[in-house]
C-alpha cells in the first residue's frame, strides 16, 4: 500500500463517506485517534466560517478508529480504519479555472484553519507528531526514511543542510506563541483543498490532515506556494493568497521574507517522505532517486526566488 487506502462509500440513504484504510507500519494509531478528535473538535467552527472539512463518523461503540484484521500471508495483518463524512468539490489548478478569486479564498481557508486550531484545547492523551527541524530533516522523520547519507549527492546534502540550518534559525525567531506555532495540516497542497463554484464565489473544502502535527503556521504556507509557483502569474496569485489569508487572521508583512526558504523546506523534506515509502514499505512504485532529485531541483527554484 502506497499510502493510504481511501474509498467512498455510498449509504442506503444516500449520503457519501469517505473509508480510509490506513497504511501499516506508518502513522501511529494514536497519531491518527488524536487527528479525528481535532477534527471532530473544529469541524463546527470550520463550517460556521463556511469552511468544509471532514468530520469523523463514530463506531456503534463511540469510537472513532477501528483496528481491523485483513488475512494477508502467513499471518493476519493489523490496519486501522475510520469513516469520514465526504467532502464536495473538484481539485483546480491555475490551468483548469482556479484564479486569483479562488486561491484567495484558499488562503482564506487555511487561515481559518489556523484560527480553530487556536481555539482547540488538546484532551488526555491528545498525541500528534511535533514538525520542527529535527523531524523535517533527519531520520527521526515520521516518515520513517532510514539512512539519509546514501540518499543524497554530496552537493544535494550540502544543500540540504543548508535548507535545514537556514529553517531552524526562522524557527527559533517565530517562536513558539500561540500566533506562530500551534497544530497545522502540514500537506496543504492544491490536491487537498477541493473548490466548488457556487452564486456567492469559491467555497473550500479541505481534505488529508494524516501529516496534521505540531509545528509553525508560517511553514504551513509553503507547501501551497509551492504549487502556485510553477505558474507564470506566480506572483499575482501568491499576492492573492496573502491577502486571502490576511482577511481571516493577522500574518505581519515582514515575515513574507521567510517564505522561499519555507518552500524549499517543504520540498527538501518531502525527500524523506519519499524514502520512507520504501524503507517502510518496500513499495517500488515511487522512483526514490528521481523523485529526490525533482526535490531538489525545486529546492534550488525556491531558494533563488526574491521574498
Amino acid at each position: 500500500m502506497l499510502n493510504n487506502a481511501v474509498f467512498a462509500v455510498t449509504a442506503a440513504d444516500g449520503r457519501r463517506y469517505a473509508l480510509r484504510v490506513h497504511r501499516p507500519r506508518y502513522r501511529l494509531p494514536e497519531h491518527t485517534r488524536s487527528e479525528l478528535a481535532f477534527l471532530n473538535a473544529v469541524h463546527e467552527p470550520l463550517a460556521e466560517a463556511a469552511i468544509r472539512v471532514p468530520k469523523p463518523v463514530p463506531a456503534k461503540d463511540g469510537a472513532l478508529s477501528v483496528a481491523v484484521d485483513l488475512p494477508t500471508g502467513d499471518e493476519p495483518q493489523t490496519v486501522h480504519c475510520d469513516l469520514l463524512t465526504w467532502v464536495e468539490g473538484s481539485v483546480r489548478r491555475p490551468e483548469s479555472g482556479l484564479g486569483p478569486r479562488g486561491v484567495h479564498q484558499i488562503g482564506r481557508a487555511l487561515a481559518h484553519l489556523h484560527r480553530a486550531a487556536e481555539t482547540f484545547t488538546a484532551p488526555e492523551g491528545f498525541h500528534l507528531p511535533t514538525w520542527d527541524a529535527r523531524t523535517l530533516f533527519t531520520e527521526d522523520s515520521p516518515h520513517r526514511p532510514g539512512p539519509l547519507h546514501e540518499l543524497l549527492s554530496a552537493d544535494d546534502r550540502k544543500l540540504f543542510d543548508t535548507v535545514a540550518d537556514r529553517t531552524i534559525v526562522i524557527f527559533d525567531r517565530l517562536g513558539s506563541g500561540p500566533d506562530a506555532y500551534g497544530i497545522v495540516h502540514h500537506d496543504f497542497i492544491l490536491l487537498n483543498c477541493l473548490t466548488v463554484r457556487t452564486a456567492r464565489g469559491w467555497s473550500v473544502g479541505v481534505i488529508d490532515f494524516d501529516d496534521s502535527g505540531w509545528g509553525h503556521c508560517l511553514a504551513d504556507l509553503g507547501p501551497v506556494l509551492g504549487n502556485l509557483s510553477d505558474y507564470p502569474h506566480f506572483r499575482r496569485l501568491r499576492a492573492s493568497f496573502l491577502d486571502g489569508y490576511r482577511s481571516a487572521r493577522a500574518l505581519p508583512r515582514e515575515l513574507e521574507a521567510h517564505l522561499p526558504v519555507l518552500m524549499a523546506a517543504r520540498h527538501a523534506a518531502q525527500c524523506l517522505w519519499a524514502a520512507g515509502l520504501v524503507h517502510s514499505t518496500g513499495s517500488a512504485e515511487v522512483d526514490t532517486a528521481e523523485h529526490i532529485a525533482y526535490r531538489m531541483w525545486e529546492v534550488r527554484r525556491c531558494l533563488a526566488m526574491n521574498a
